[in-house]
C-alpha cells in the first residue's frame, strides 16, 4: 500500500520548527517550565541538520543555540535540539527517553540525553544536546586511533541498559522481531522482485532464513530491553579517554534479544569504517567491543551468543541494504551488503566462534 501523501497544511506545520518566529514564541512558553532560572529570552540562532519535505513523510532536525537572562541578571547559554517527523516517531523516542531518564540514565558514566518536551502540533522532541561529538567521527576523522577504551565504554552502556530491571520499572515496551522490519518483508521483498528478480529472489531467502533463525533462537534467551539500532553515531562522547557517555535517539528501543545490539554494533562499525579504516583494525575492535561486553575472550563465550550475534549482524546488513536500495543511488553496495548478509547467515548456522568474515 502506498504512503500517503502529505498535505500543504502538513508540511507547513512540520516546517515551523526551523522557522525563528515560532522556535523564539515555543521557547519563551516552554523553558520556564524546565529552567527554575529563566527570566527572558536574548537571542536564538537556528542550525538545521535535517531538511527533508517529501511526498509522504517530512523530517527536520534542528539545533537552538539558545542565550538567555536568569532572574539574577546572568546571561547564560543552553544548547537544544528540535526532532520533528510526520510519521509520529519522536512521540514515542520522546517518551522512552523520558522514562529511562527518570530511572537513573541521568546520572553516572551511562546516561541517555535530556529530554525535555513534545510538541504534538508539530510531532517534534525537544531535548538537551549532549556534550562531544559522535563516536563515528572521532574514528572517521582519524582512522589509526585507539578506540579501545571508547569501544569498552560502549560495551558497558549497553550491558547497561540490557540488565534495566523489566519487573520493577514496568512501561509498555513493543517486542522486537526481525518481521517487524520498516517496510514490511512483504513490502521490500516484492519491490526487490521487481526490480530484479534474481536480486530480489536472494532478499526473499535470506530474510526467510533469519527469520526461521529468529525463531529457532529466541527459546533460548530471556528477553531484555534493547536499543534495537545500536551505531556509533548515535553515541556521543568527550574523547576516545572519556570516562562517561550519553545516548541519544530512543526510537526503537524494545524487548528482544541483546545480541540484536552486538550484532547490529559491530556490522555498522564495519559498514561505517570500512572505507578508510584498515580491515585488520575493524576485525580488532569488533572483536574487542565483544569481548569487553561479555568480559571474556571470545574464544571462552558461549557458541549460541555468537550465534546470535552473527544472525543479527545478517539482519543489519540487509536493513541497510534495503535502505540504500530505496535511495536508488547507483553508486551504493547493495551487492556487498548482501553477500555479507548471506555470510553471517552461514556463519550464524555453524558452531565456529567467529563474528569476522573478512
Amino acid at each position: 500500500m502506498a504512503r500517503q501523501t502529505l498535505s500543504k497544511g502538513e508540511k507547513e506545520e512540520i516546517a515551523k520548527v526551523a522557522n525563528q518566529k515560532f522556535a523564539e514564541g515555543l521557547l519563551k512558553k516552554e523553558l520556564p517550565k524546565y529552567f527554575d532560572d529563566f527570566k527572558e529570552l536574548k537571542s536564538l540562532s537556528l542550525k538545521p541538520f535535517k531538511n527533508h519535505l517529501g511526498k509522504s513523510s517530512a523530517v527536520f532536525v534542528v539545533e537552538y543555540l539558545i542565550k538567555y537572562l536568569d532572574k539574577d541578571g546572568s546571561s547564560k547559554e543552553l544548547d537544544l535540539f528540535c526532532s520533528a517527523h510526520t510519521d509520529g516517531s519522536r512521540e514515542g523516542a520522546y517518551i522512552k527517553t523520558k522514562f529511562l531518564y527518570e530511572q537513573g540514565f541521568d546520572k553516572g558514566k551511562y546516561r541517555v540525553s535530556k529530554p525535555l518536551f513534545f510538541v504534538p502540533e508539530q510531532k517534534a522532541f525537544v531535548y538537551v544536546a549532549s556534550i562531544g561529538e559522535s563516536l563515528f567521527k572521532f574514528f572517521k576523522e582519524d582512522p589509526g586511533a585507539d578506540l579501545d577504551s571508547a569501544l569498552t565504554l560502549a560495551a558497558g552502556w549497553i550491558k547497561k541498559l540490557h540488565g534495566f530491571d523489566l519487573k520493577k520499572n514496568k512501561f509498555d515496551w513493543p517486542d522486537f522481531r526481525v518481521a517487524n522490519m520498516i517496510p514490511t518483508p512483504e513490502k521490500f521483498m516484492a519491490d526487490f522482485i521487481e526490480d530484479d528478480k534474481e536480486q530480489g529472489k536472494l532478499v526473499t531467502d535470506l530474510y526467510n532464513q533469519m527469520h526461521e533463525l529468529e525463531l529457532k533462537y529466541q527459546t533460548e534467551y530471556p528477553q531484555s530491553l534493547i536499543y534495537g539500532d545500536y551505531h556509533p553515531e548515535n553515541i556521543i562522547i568527550n574523547g576516545l579517554d572519556a570516562s562517561d557517555l550519553e545516548m541519544i535517539d530512543f526510537t526503537d528501543l524494545a524487548l528482544g534479544d541483546p545480541m540484536v545490539d552486538l550484532g547490529a554494533f559491530i556490522q555498522q562499525f564495519d559498514f561505517m569504517g570500512h572505507n578508510f579504516v584498515s580491515r585488520e583494525k575493524i576485525n580488532q575492535n569488533k572483536k574487542l567491543f565483544v569481548e569487553a561486553y561479555f568480559k571474556k575472550p571470545l574464544d571462552e563465550i558461549k557458541t549460541e551468543y555468537i550465534k546470535r550475534i552473527n544472525l543479527y549482524q545478517s539482519w543489519t546488513a540487509l536493513r541497510t541494504a534495503i535502505f540504500l536500495f530505496y535511495m536508488r543511488d547507483m553508486d551504493n553496495p547493495i551487492h556487498d551488503l548482501l553477500e555479507d548478509c548471506k555470510n553471517y547467515i552461514n556463519l550464524s548456522a555453524k558452531e565456529e566462534k567467529e563474528i569476522n568474515l573478512h
